[in-house]
């Protein structure tokens, strides 16, 4: 998840191997520091320039360039949008992204129980023979 100061720079760069429409949408959150305490507001598109420079208005790319690009960008905080078009939510702290959590495979020790016993009456039965 990517947190964003609004003042922050930021660019996402990708080999683009045949033109043609994609799309790039990234979660996170853009982060206000106010006097008043910490802010934060989902990413939308109009918050980044596009591969050719303009400012997005959705998540979708018409790329006809290839190779090397450029292909989301956000320069000293802008391009901007008012305030009042973000949904701002105030936070006790910035949010920061938990590590995913992996769970080492168990291991079951298996029943020998039934193995043991299986054994020992086959050992009865062969010396009970004698």
């Amino acid at each position: 998840m990517l947190m964003l100061d609004e003042d922050e720079s930021f660019s996402l760069s990708g080999y683009v191997e045949a033109p043609g429409e994609v799309r790039f949408a990234l979660q996170g959150y853009l982060v206000s520091h106010r006097s008043d305490g910490t802010y934060v507001a989902s990413l939308i598109p109009q918050l980044f320039y596009g591969w050719n420079g303009t400012q997005l208005q959705t998540w979708r790319q018409d790329i006809t360039a290839t190779g090397e690009q450029v292909i989301l960008s956000r320069v000293g905080g802008e391009p901007s949008v008012p305030r009042e078009e973000l949904y701002w939510r105030k936070v006790s702290g910035v949010p920061t992204p938990q590590a995913p959590t992996v769970q080492a495979p168990t291991i079951e020790q298996p029943n020998l129980l039934p193995i043991i016993i299986l054994g020992g009456i086959f050992l009865l039965l062969i010396l009970g023979k004698r």
